[in-house]
């Protein structure tokens, strides 16, 4: 893959235009589009639905999510928010590139993973930021490496 920058004083101030040149459309060249997409459309913010209230948590401080049943448990620095609703919905709306499915019931954020440690029957457990562990399944362990370049 090669990279260019070519500074082009015709382009809107606040615009940057992306030309994929590739020889065919393989799934390298998709899945390249779907990140610049990603990278397009993410929130730095995404609201929370808290009984009566809409608290807007920035997406950076979140450390992890977890889900059991129906509720979400949201983990950040300050504070610990349970609402209701599915793991794979708040997945893409909090979807930087930076977060990452490591159990059928729990995402991280790379940006806050401190260490990883073999664990019983292959599994791994991940320590986060403010002292947080989960456990990473062998489903999800190959995903995890992927996206951390092992």
């Amino acid at each position: 893959m090669k990279i260019n920058f070519n500074q082009d004083d015709k382009v809107p101030q606040n615009e940057i235009y992306i030309i994929v040149k590739a020889s065919n459309f393989s799934n390298e060249v998709q899945e390249l589009m779907k990140k610049l997409d990603e990278l397009n459309s993410k929130f730095s913010v995404v609201p929370l639905s808290i009984d009566d209230r809409v608290i807007m948590v920035q997406v950076d401080q979140i450390i992890a999510i977890e889900v059991f049943e129906s509720e979400l448990t949201i983990y950040t620095h300050e504070k610990v928010y349970r609402l209701r609703g599915q793991l794979k919905k708040m997945a893409e709306r909090v979807n930087d590139g930076n977060f990452v499915q490591i159990s059928k019931n729990t995402i991280i954020n790379l940006n806050h993973l401190d260490s990883l440690e073999a664990a019983f029957s292959g599994n791994m457990t991940a320590f986060l930021s403010d002292d947080l562990k989960f456990s990473v399944s062998r489903k999800y362990l190959s995903g995890l490496k992927k996206q951390l370049g092992m």
